[in-house]
């Protein structure tokens, strides 16, 4: 990790989230492998600067956020973390809030652009880049043994929300960048078009709902703010913790790089 310059803007924030154990997992190694990184400043190579959208980056401010495995708490925990993240403040903010962002944020770093990285614990054998999530399909209980009424209807619902559709893809090309982080960094990685109806693809279908929805009210650009999943295998499935986070830092600077 580098250490930390204030005086240096050229760089991107990663929001990276992982969630609490659940059912059979005593450990979440989504978690596990990002705990340690949150505050923390990582060096990008030299690579970044293929990106035109932020070809000066140097560095990438990671923010880490462990989420809950329950249905009815990420729908807010995860737009407030666009919000809270945003270089804009959301047209839904109070006046006075506001004002008191935008305060705020003079006062802070701005960024050349953000990304909401989302890891869960998947299929043991290899990590998954996730490409897709469903908006409805969510049926099986949460850790606090709720579940959604019915799988043709989202876990929860709101007006606004009334218009998102059916399915929301990544922007990132996950077939490359499982290529990527397979041949060029040693990983066993593969592309996912399946990323498990709980709420792993629940988190990351929230995730880019809230980016459309910023974008279709012209608070940001579409190039301002990207969203990812990605699976983890369980500890020594066949990584060992301290390689998965090897793993996610080369994940972070190969989707910063390139996308």
């Amino acid at each position: 990790m580098a250490p930390i310059n204030k005086r240096n803007n050229n760089r991107v924030k990663v929001v990276l989230t992982g969630f609490e154990p659940f059912g059979s997992h005593a450990t979440n190694p989504s978690w596990l492998s990002i705990q340690s990184l949150n505050n923390t400043y990582l060096d990008l190579p030299a690579a970044a600067k293929v990106n035109p959208k932020h070809r000066d980056a140097t560095q990438a401010y990671l923010v880490c956020k462990e989420l809950p495995v329950e249905y009815r708490k990420v729908p807010e925990l995860v737009p407030s973390l666009h919000v809270q993240h945003s270089r804009k403040p959301s047209s839904k903010t109070k006046p006075q809030e506001q004002i008191e962002q935008v305060e705020a944020e003079e006062e802070e770093e701005q960024y050349l652009s953000t990304y909401y990285i989302h890891l869960g614990v998947g299929r043991n054998g290899h990590t998954a880049i996730e490409t897709q999530a469903h908006r409805v399909g969510y049926g099986h209980p949460d850790n606090s043994q709720w579940s959604p009424e019915s799988k043709e209807v989202p876990p929860v619902t709101k007006e606004a929300w009334a218009d998102d559709p059916s399915l929301l893809t990544t922007t990132v090309d996950t077939e490359a960048l499982a290529n990527y982080l397979s041949s060029e960094k040693g990983w066993i990685c593969q592309k996912s078009m399946d990323a498990g109806l709980y709420l792993c693809e629940y988190t990351f279908y929230l995730s880019m709902a809230e980016r459309n929805r910023r974008i279709v009210a012209g608070e940001e650009g579409e190039t301002e703010r990207t969203c990812l999943f990605v699976h983890l295998p369980a500890v020594g499935s066949p990584y060992s913790l301290e390689e998965l986070q090897r793993f996610v830092k080369d994940m972070i600077v190969a989707v910063v790089s390139f996308h």
